[in-house]
């Protein structure tokens, strides 16, 4: 049988070697795992929100087509005229401001 403070020193070896691990453990976690997270999350957070902002586009371009026809005489082709023509000044205005 040992005595109690040659004990008391193994537990408190064994306690420091513990923390130490569990301190170094942590460090490498954080400089690893942290920065991998938060790359991961910018992805697929970015992808749900382009997938998001695409169907709000078409939507508002079925609705923008539907208002219109309701509002100018004739058929359907004269709202597609129009917002052709209103889509392509803004393709055009957009095209002249581009950086070369």
């Amino acid at each position: 049988m040992t005595s109690p403070p040659q004990e008391k020193s193994n537990n408190k070896l064994a306690a420091q070697a513990t923390s130490n691990v569990i301190r170094a453990v942590k460090a490498v976690r954080a400089k690893t795992t942290g920065p991998l997270l938060f790359l991961a999350r910018l992805i697929v957070y970015s992808f749900a929100i382009c997938v998001a902002a695409i169907a709000a586009m078409v939507l508002l371009t079925i609705a923008l087509v539907k208002i219109v026809n309701q509002l100018l005489p004739g058929d359907v082709w004269a709202a597609y005229l129009l917002l052709g023509a209103v889509f392509a000044l803004a393709g055009t205005f957009l095209w002249s401001k581009r950086v070369s």
